[in-house]
C-alpha cells in the first residue's frame, strides 16, 4: 500500500499518475467506494477522505476497510486530502469526522510500504 496525501488541490493524483504512468482508467473515486468488491480493477483511490466522511458515523465501515487494505488489498494507491490541519471546526459532527479520518490514516500510513506528501505537485517520500 502506498498513500499521497497534502492539501487540497495541491496535484496529487497528477503526480502519482505521472509517477506510476497510470491513466484515469485505475482511478477509483473513493465516493464510490461501499465494499472491497468496489476496487476491482483498480490500482488507485482518490479523496479517500470522501470515503471516511461518508461513513463517519460508521466507523465500523471504516475500521474494517482499512483493515482489508492492510491484511488482503496490499497492492492499493491511496490519495487523501490532510483534513486535519487549520482552525478546529466548531460544529461537534466535522471534528469527530476529522479525528476519525486522522486515526485511520495513521493506522494505513503505519502500515503503508510508502507514504509522500504532495505541495504544489512535488512530493516529499515520509516513509
Amino acid at each position: 500500500m502506498e498513500i499521497y496525501t497534502g492539501g487540497r488541490s495541491q496535484g496529487k493524483l497528477g503526480y502519482v499518475l505521472a509517477k506510476k504512468g497510470y491513466g484515469m482508467d485505475v482511478v477509483l473515486e473513493a465516493s464510490l467506494l461501499n465494499t472491497p468488491a468496489d476496487l476491482a480493477g483498480y490500482k488507485v483511490i482518490n479523496h479517500f477522505h470522501e470515503f471516511t466522511k461518508k461513513y463517519a458515523d460508521q466507523p465500523d465501515i471504516i475500521n474494517n476497510m482499512a483493515e482489508i487494505f492492510i491484511k488482503e488489498i496490499k497492492e492499493i494507491i491511496i490519495i487523501s486530502d490532510q483534513v486535519g490541519g487549520g482552525i478546529v471546526p466548531l460544529d461537534m459532527t466535522e471534528r469527530k469526522w476529522r479525528e476519525l479520518h486522522g486515526r485511520t490514516m495513521c493506522r494505513l500510513a503505519g502500515n503503508a510500504s510508502h507514504v509522500e506528501r504532495v505541495i504544489f505537485g512535488i512530493g516529499q517520500v515520509i516513509k
